[in-house]
């Protein structure tokens, strides 16, 4: 199972789009919620080809835990998470927190090009954000 959570920056809730993006190896599904207010889910059928093509993306995106240098009493930025869970144990969980143009956290590796790739699943993925 790989998890993408992508967390909003401090806007006005009618503007605050937080998701989780969920994914095994015949679905992808979709919670976006605005400060835990659940806005819609959703869940496709995906192929298990799909899912072979997103861990590989993870290993072409190098994402890693690493510990980045950064701003710890930033506030107002947005974090993303990824983890990746082998049937029941968890293989790998990391964030990053970007604020003023300074990333920190534990998340390091291209980690744009491979929220694009999840993304990718979810073909409706901006009516939703925009719909709610």
């Amino acid at each position: 199972k790989i998890v993408y959570h992508f967390g909003d920056s401090s806007v006005p809730p009618q503007y605050h789009r937080s998701y989780m993006i969920t994914v095994t190896f015949d679905r992808a599904k979709i919670t976006i919620d605005s400060y835990g207010d659940i806005k819609t889910k959703k869940e496709y059928k995906i192929r298990k080809e799909q899912f072979n093509n997103l861990i590989k993306s993870l290993e072409k995106n190098a994402i890693r835990e690493l510990t980045l240098g950064g701003i710890e009493d930033c506030t107002g930025g947005t974090t993303e998470r990824i983890s990746y869970s082998d049937k029941e144990k968890e293989v790998f969980s990391a964030y990053v927190y970007h604020s003023a143009g300074v990333d920190s956290g534990n998340l390091d590796g291209n980690v744009k090009n491979f929220a694009t790739d999840i993304q990718k699943l979810i073909p409706d993925l901006h009516t939703l954000l925009t719909k709610y």
